[in-house]
């Protein structure tokens, strides 16, 4: 019945409908007395009712903080019923500290729980209150979901669960019912909703005055002070007849019926009458009053007299209409947009927002009118609900009518179930950070390039690839300066018969004089060039160009270059560029510096590599060689290395080796084992002593990795011999057939074998063709050798080995520049690479002869006889006198000191010995090696005999009668030769 009561009220003011309903909250739940708080400014509550407490109770309740531990606030906050002990702090108090512990404390009320006794208060009203045991339970009055208010009663025990719902359920009664109220005219919210300094700002300003309207006369009275709000209204004080009728006529004739309205409305329901509204002076000019007042009754209640107070409002409304226009006039787009996301009120900048400017946005939802914001404006309007009164931010990115891109810096809070935002247009600051990011970013791809860099043409490439684009560029002319005449070492973006003027006598001077000698010039139209480069603009004016930037290239105070960026249209510099422009110009003269110091480096090492290298290969008998060596790109010299060696007895010793690794050790260490190679080739050993000597000296160099492939070609027989150290195999191509990869042992790299590399032994047919190669050859996997052996056999079906040996030079040079133009498939060479291909022949058999001969003295005259015969069918008649001796000597030499050959003891019928003439060139020049064979390996040496004694003096014969003279080991023992030529 107390809910009906309170639902029966209709057409009553806000105030009735507080009162009743905080009367009937008192009295059901048996308090002392209750309070009626409402929603404020400032996150204030403001008290507008009280019951059953005295005036002094309820000063410490006239305004509470909504964060604070009061029942009310805590209603208001947490939007249900709460019981508080807390009181606020009285006048002059401060606020207390929280009681710890006791049951209930700021939280929703619970049957049951006792509260503490109270401090006492500062006077007797509050005393008495404070004296009063129990606390406080409140309950928020609801409008639209909003807390606007709270009614809160006191009691002396916490209520019950049933206490507790009728409170909510009549509290939410007066929420239904609030928006229904009768309010008051004007617009203006009620008095307890304004801010407190507002209130005291206007006491201290306005005149009230006051006024009585006989209802049964139509006398209306004022005092003097409200008489000077009388001209306002077009009237004179001291002549007009105080009659109602005279001021309603001087009311607004809008505000006319809405102010009669409100007398009735008061009048019907016995409430008091609060109004404001215009009045026009005689001037036409408006001005705006508030009167309040109450009726007056006689002993029968009848209304006989209305009287109040009245003053001038028109400042205040002057303001707030300033206030309303300067939201209107605000530079920045505001919205207001309901529950359902549609626009409320926009201001002037917002409604120019829409397409074609003007655009009607009023009761639409934003993305409607523009849809790429919808993913982005949901979320943000759902951020700032879920947090009332707190401000959220976000960025807004579209596509405008144009197809630019439009960026807005947005700021949304919700207040009372309304979203309000204010947007700020940072499209051109969001372009220039992206601007600015873009720029730096490439600035570092900048910088990482010419980090990359090597050489001067590194260092040119990025600047055409990285900072002509970064600045919008379209020529560039790069100078060097570190050698006694500038150098032109880059011109791009102009045309070829401009480039090559450049280059006339003097003109690259003139540029070195006029760039290099200043700071960084900039020059944004030929007009400022000619203005103060008259001597060069002419010449800057042929290239096409209409703007330049021209940079010295400085490092350590020391000039390394100049350098001339150019646009093709007037440009202008502004401070940012320019300020890049001088830190670019640093950054390019420290990379010309380093790339000329590392040109110069690596000169000398490929000087130091060319000069450790073998350069054209020597022929050999019956072998032609040809070979490349391949620098790897961007890298220091390696340590890749070939060469052939020729044998005595048409033998040809040829050897590849690879040291891992790129530098100056490297190479040297490559150069230290090629001579080594030499050096102990030149002691005519085994294949596999000479690969044990190379890999002593490797082991000596330090740590390294090595590999190496000798190839022992015999021309006389076509045997062959190969040694690997890790070395890839080679690839052999015989006449008619397809390149194939050798399957070769292969032993450890050098310096880490412990034992010998083996050793395979294989006849070759006249006309193979051996392609030796380093793992560089075939960058990305060394053992897929498919692309080179296929590109050896598709070469030699096209155009076959030559039959005629001085023609297979050619034929070599095109197979290694074929196979070298074509390998490796990679983007990058890694690695050096070195390349020899072999094309091998043989010694005609008519130039070959061999006897097997009895290993007895008199074998000596049947070699001479032999030896005389053969060399004389040969047409060497002058060399048949020195040949004969040689091998008279060394038949004789033989038996004495040696055994037969399948022997191993010295017996002049045991074995046999074999004498071998070769009709080889030497030097040009016809020549015969006459070589013996015996069983043994004992190395003969020349001795020097007394002028008595009787032997010793075969070998010194031979040593000074023959060319060159030598032993070499064979499987059975050993070989003795010497060469006699003419």
């Amino acid at each position: 019945m107390r809910i009906r009561l309170v639902e029966a009220v209709e057409g009553h003011g806000e105030a009735e409908l507080l009162r009743l309903a905080l009367q009937q909250a008192v009295g059901a739940l048996g308090g002392y007395g209750g309070l009626v708080h409402m929603a404020g400014a400032e996150g204030l509550l403001r008290l507008v009712a009280a019951n059953g407490l005295p005036g002094p109770a309820v000063h410490r309740w006239e305004e509470l903080s909504s964060r604070a531990s009061t029942a009310p606030a805590l209603a208001v906050t947490r939007g249900t019923v709460c019981w508080s002990t807390r009181r606020p702090p009285a006048r002059g108090e401060a606020p207390a500290a929280a009681p710890v512990g006791p049951p209930g404390l700021d939280r929703p009320a619970r049957a049951g729980d006792r509260p503490p006794s109270s401090t006492g208060p500062a006077d007797a009203g509050e005393e008495a209150v404070a004296e009063l045991p129990g606390g406080m339970v409140a309950a928020p009055v609801m409008v639209g979901g909003i807390p606007v208010g709270t009614l809160a009663v006191l009691t002396g025990e916490p209520p019950d669960a049933a206490a507790q719902d009728f409170l909510a359920r009549l509290a939410r009664t007066v929420g239904e019912r609030l928006p229904h109220t009768r309010r008051r005219f004007g617009g203006a919210g009620p008095w307890w909703q304004e801010p407190a300094g507002v209130r005291e700002q206007v006491v201290q300003q306005i005149r009230v005055g006051t006024w009585s309207w006989d209802l049964a006369t139509g006398r209306l009275d004022v005092d003097d002070t409200a008489e000077d709000l009388l001209p306002a209204a077009g009237l004179d004080p001291d002549t007009w007849d105080h009659r109602i009728e005279t001021w309603m006529a001087r009311v607004h004739p809008d505000d006319r019926p809405g102010v009669q309205e409100s007398v009735a409305t008061a009048l019907a329901g016995r409430q008091p009458y609060a109004v404001e509204y215009r009045v026009v002076g005689a001037d036409g000019e408006v001005s705006w009053v508030e009167l309040r007042a109450v009726f007056e009754y006689d002993g029968t209640g009848r209304a006989v007299r209305l009287a109040g107070t009245v003053w001038d409002v028109t400042a205040r409304r002057s303001k707030l209409t300033w206030l309303a226009g300067l939201f209107e006039r605000h530079p920045d787009p505001i919205h207001v947009l309901d529950a359902d996301d549609r626009v409320e009120w926009a201001n002037r900048a917002a409604r120019a927002l829409g397409q074609g400017g003007g655009a009607k946005v009023l009761g639409q939802i934003p993305w409607e009118t523009v849809p790429d914001i919808a993913d982005q404006g949901r979320p943000m309007l759902a951020a700032a609900r879920a947090a009332p009164g707190k401000a959220v931010s976000t960025e807004l990115t579209y596509e405008g009518p144009k197809g630019e891109r439009v960026s807005w810096l947005v700021r949304a809070v919700d207040v009372g179930g309304f979203v309000a935002t204010q947007m700020a247009d940072v499209t051109e600051q969001k372009a220039a950070e992206t601007a600015r990011a873009e720029r730096t970013r490439r600035m570092i791809e900048l910088n990482a390039a010419l980090i990359r860099a090597l050489d001067t043409g590194d260092v040119i490439e990025v600047l055409v690839r990285h900072l002509l684009p970064m600045v919008a560029a379209e020529g560039l002319i790069v100078l060097d300066l570190t050698g006694p005449a500038p150098r032109l070492v880059a011109v791009t973006g102009y045309s070829a018969d401009y480039s090559a003027e450049l280059e006339a006598p003097g003109m690259l001077q003139r540029i070195a004089d006029v760039v290099g000698s200043a700071g960084p010039r900039y020059f944004s139209t030929p007009e400022e060039m000619e203005a103060e480069l008259p001597s060069v603009a002419a010449r800057a004016r042929q290239g096409g160009k209409r703007a330049w930037a021209t940079l010295p290239l400085v490092v350590n105070d020391r000039r390394v270059g100049a350098c001339v960026i150019s646009w093709s249209a007037p440009h202008e510099f502004p401070d940012d560029e320019r300020s890049l422009l001088g830190t670019i110009a640093v950054v390019i003269a420290q990379s010309l510096a380093n790339a000329r110091q590392y040109e110069d480096a690596r000169h000398r090492a490929e000087r130091l590599q060319a000069e450790l290298l073998p350069g054209g290969l020597p022929h050999t008998v019956g072998v032609r060689a040809k070979a490349r060596y391949r620098l790897a790109e961007g890298e220091e010299v390696g340590g890749d290395w070939y060469d052939t060696i020729a044998l005595p007895g048409g033998r040809s010793l040829a050897v590849i080796g690879d040291i891992r690794g790129h530098g100056l050790e490297q190479a040297i260490a490559m150069g230290i084992l090629r001579h080594a190679a030499l050096a102990v080739a030149s002691l005519d050993l085994p294949v596999d002593e000479v690969m044990a000597h190379l890999n002593d000296a490797a082991g000596r160099l330090g740590p390294l990795t090595a590999t190496c492939m000798l190839v022992l070609y015999d021309a006389t027989t076509g045997a062959c011999r190969f040694a690997s150290a890790g070395h890839p195999p080679p690839v052999l191509l015989t006449p008619g057939g397809e390149a194939h990869e050798m399957d070769l042992p292969s032993g450890q790299p050098l310096g880490q074998a412990s034992v010998p590399a083996p050793v395979m032994h294989t006849p070759l047919p006249e006309g193979s063709v051996l392609v030796l190669y380093s793992d560089g050859l075939l960058d990305g996997d060394p053992r897929d050798t498919g692309p080179l052996t296929d590109l050896v056999t598709r070469y030699g079906a096209t155009v076959p080995l030559p039959q005629e040996e001085e023609r297979r030079d050619a034929w070599l040079d095109t197979l290694c520049d074929t196979i070298g133009g074509h390998l490796p498939s990679a983007p990058h060479r890694d690695d050096d690479a070195a390349l020899m291909a072999l094309a091998l022949g043989r010694v005609p058999a008519e130039r070959v002869a061999v006897w097997d001969l009895p290993f007895a003295p008199e074998t000596a005259g049947r070699g001479r006889a032999l030896a005389a015969e053969r060399i004389a069918a040969w047409g060497l008649d002058d060399l048949t006198d020195t040949a004969t001796l040689v091998v008279s000597e060394l038949i004789g030499n033989a038996v004495r000191h040696a055994v037969g050959i399948g022997t191993d003891v010295a017996d002049d019928t045991a074995g046999h010995m074999r004498l071998r003439l070769l009709h080889l060139a030497e030097e040009g020049t016809p020549a015969v090696t006459c070589e013996v064979y015996d069983g043994s390996q004992a190395t003969p040496r020349v001795r020097h005999p007394l002028l008595d004694d009787e032997f010793g003096r075969g070998l010194q014969l031979v040593a000074v009668t023959a060319r060159r003279w030598g032993t070499r080991y064979t499987e059975g023992g050993k070989c003795i030769w010497a060469t006699v030529a003419g």
